[in-house]
């Protein structure tokens, strides 16, 4: 997230962070603690011309995590001016990957921008001809 909100500092944004602790009770006496995302996002990036909701996502297998998050961003409202975006960090990377999931005004449980497929998807061998 460090890397995120650097990024995005030198982009001419304010960063703020939408992930939230809390504390929960267990069995044996103690606490376990869970982190949760605000309106399913991490970070809320805002400048005079943009306001970005922010999930990231990271490492090797970002990419298995996407349908999660945009069915996560898709239950919660968007403003006019607002973006939903997905940033994902390969490593070693110099910059994320941005893949916008949605884009304001948009009422609770819209649909998502889902891109195309990189490889087209090959046909069973009885649908050819």
């Amino acid at each position: 997230m460090a890397r995120t909100r650097k990024w995005l500092e030198r982009q001419g944004y304010v960063v703020a962070t939408l992930e939230r602790m809390q504390s929960i009770p267990s069995s044996s006496g103690g606490f376990v603690f869970v982190k949760r995302d605000q309106l399913g996002c991490d970070l809320l990036a805002m400048n005079a011309a943009h306001t970005r909701l922010i999930q990231i996502k990271s490492g090797e297998s970002w990419r298995s995590q996407l349908a999660a998050a945009r069915a996560e961003f898709a239950k919660y409202p968007l403003g006019p001016g607002c973006a939903q975006e997905i940033f994902g960090w390969t490593p070693r990377a110099r910059a994320p990957e941005i893949i916008c999931v949605a884009v304001g005004p948009q009422p609770m449980h819209h649909d998502a921008i889902t891109p195309p497929r990189r490889k087209p998807k090959p046909l069973p061998l009885f649908a050819t001809r």
